[in-house]
Protein backbone atom coordinates (compact mmCIF):
# COMPACT_ATOMS: atom_id res chain seq x y z
CA UNK A 1 0.00 0.00 0.00
CA UNK A 2 2.82 2.93 0.97
CA UNK A 3 4.81 1.37 -2.25
CA UNK A 4 1.52 2.11 -4.63
CA UNK A 5 1.05 5.44 -2.93
CA UNK A 6 4.59 6.70 -3.34
CA UNK A 7 4.40 5.63 -7.13
CA UNK A 8 1.15 7.81 -7.60
CA UNK A 9 2.79 10.92 -5.92
CA UNK A 10 5.97 10.76 -7.90
CA UNK A 11 3.83 10.42 -11.05
CA UNK A 12 1.60 13.14 -9.56
CA UNK A 13 4.54 15.49 -8.90
CA UNK A 14 6.21 14.90 -12.83
CA UNK A 15 2.77 15.89 -13.99
CA UNK A 16 2.62 18.72 -11.96
CA UNK A 17 6.28 19.79 -13.01
CA UNK A 18 5.26 18.83 -17.04
CA UNK A 19 2.21 21.10 -16.77
CA UNK A 20 4.12 24.23 -15.15
CA UNK A 21 6.76 24.02 -17.29
CA UNK A 22 4.97 23.91 -20.61
CA UNK A 23 2.59 27.01 -19.33
CA UNK A 24 5.80 28.91 -18.96
CA UNK A 25 6.83 27.57 -22.31
CA UNK A 26 3.83 28.91 -23.97
CA UNK A 27 4.01 32.11 -21.83
CA UNK A 28 6.84 33.53 -23.01
CA UNK A 29 6.38 31.94 -26.40
CA UNK A 30 3.33 33.96 -26.34
CA UNK A 31 4.39 37.03 -25.40
CA UNK A 32 7.64 37.17 -27.87
CA UNK A 33 5.26 35.90 -30.96
CA UNK A 34 2.82 38.87 -30.07
CA UNK A 35 5.72 41.47 -28.93
CA UNK A 36 7.81 40.89 -32.54
CA UNK A 37 4.52 39.44 -34.76
CA UNK A 38 2.76 42.71 -33.70
CA UNK A 39 5.67 44.98 -34.26
CA UNK A 40 6.41 43.83 -38.06
CA UNK A 41 2.43 43.91 -38.61
CA UNK A 42 3.37 47.69 -37.76
CA UNK A 43 5.78 48.00 -40.19
CA UNK A 44 4.21 46.47 -42.73
CA UNK A 45 0.79 47.82 -42.12
CA UNK A 46 2.89 51.26 -41.42
CA UNK A 47 -0.06 52.51 -39.05
CA UNK A 48 3.17 54.27 -36.68
CA UNK A 49 1.82 54.17 -33.21
CA UNK A 50 2.01 50.42 -32.10
CA UNK A 51 -1.95 49.28 -32.50
CA UNK A 52 -1.42 46.01 -33.70
CA UNK A 53 1.69 45.00 -31.43
CA UNK A 54 -0.85 46.29 -28.77
CA UNK A 55 -3.71 44.31 -29.67
CA UNK A 56 -1.32 41.14 -29.90
CA UNK A 57 -0.05 41.69 -26.59
CA UNK A 58 -3.50 42.00 -25.12
CA UNK A 59 -4.64 38.85 -27.03
CA UNK A 60 -2.18 37.04 -25.58
CA UNK A 61 -2.67 38.41 -21.93
CA UNK A 62 -5.79 36.78 -22.79
CA UNK A 63 -4.58 33.30 -24.12
CA UNK A 64 -2.75 33.16 -20.64
CA UNK A 65 -5.91 33.81 -18.55
CA UNK A 66 -8.66 31.86 -20.26
CA UNK A 67 -5.44 28.68 -20.11
CA UNK A 68 -4.74 29.21 -16.60
CA UNK A 69 -8.58 29.86 -16.41
CA UNK A 70 -9.26 26.33 -17.81
CA UNK A 71 -5.96 24.38 -16.36
CA UNK A 72 -8.23 24.94 -12.40
CA UNK A 73 -11.42 24.28 -14.21
CA UNK A 74 -9.67 21.11 -15.27
CA UNK A 75 -7.71 20.16 -12.32
CA UNK A 76 -10.33 20.91 -9.28
CA UNK A 77 -12.86 17.84 -8.60
CA UNK A 78 -16.53 18.54 -9.63
CA UNK A 79 -18.46 18.54 -6.91
CA UNK A 80 -21.51 17.91 -8.92
CA UNK A 81 -20.06 15.21 -11.12
CA UNK A 82 -18.47 13.41 -7.30
CA UNK A 83 -22.13 13.64 -6.05
CA UNK A 84 -23.87 11.69 -9.51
Amino acid sequence: MGKDSDEKGRLRMLSALATVSSLGMMIVGDFMLAYYGGNWLDEYFATGDHRIRLFCICLAIVTVFLTFFRLIRTALPQSDKDEQ
